[in-house]
């Protein structure tokens, strides 16, 4: 159970981006044209990250994992319909070293193995959980 709470929130596209003619920054989405037509990975949004950084500390990643290859592998997608974010595993392994290196909380070990996700900590009766902005 990840989602418990019942909150929604509004994505906008287009010219109602602007409120009050005040430009947001934004970043296009970009397809992969380089895809195999066989492949489904045709069909997702992708957008071009450049750089991640982790509470405030510009993250170090091979930027080669970060665009298309020649044969359409790579990118980032953009998928509203997961609540998981996935990254190559090199990408994976670089930014959750850079969380790691942040947090002070006490590892949820025993969750992380019953689950199979990493970085999960323990924070029970904790009020004021505070965490690098990603």
């Amino acid at each position: 159970r990840f989602d418990e709470e019942n909150q929604k929130s509004l994505m906008v596209l287009g010219d109602k981006a602007f409120p009050n003619g005040i430009p947001l920054n934004y970043t296009p989405f970009l397809t992969n044209y380089r895809a195999p037509p066989s492949s489904q990975y045709g069909v997702y949004y992708y957008i071009g990250l450049r750089a991640v950084s982790i509470g405030g500390k510009r993250m170090k990643l091979p930027s080669k994992l970060l665009r298309f290859d020649a044969k359409g592998n790579g990118g980032t997608i953009i998928d509203s319909g997961t609540t998981f974010t996935v990254f190559h595993d090199e990408i994976f392994k670089h930014i959750a070293a850079g969380f790691a290196s942040q947090i002070e909380y006490r590892r949820a070990v025993d969750v992380e193995a019953l689950t199979g996700m990493g970085l999960c900590y323990n924070v029970s009766g904790l009020e004021n959980i505070v965490l690098p902005e990603f």
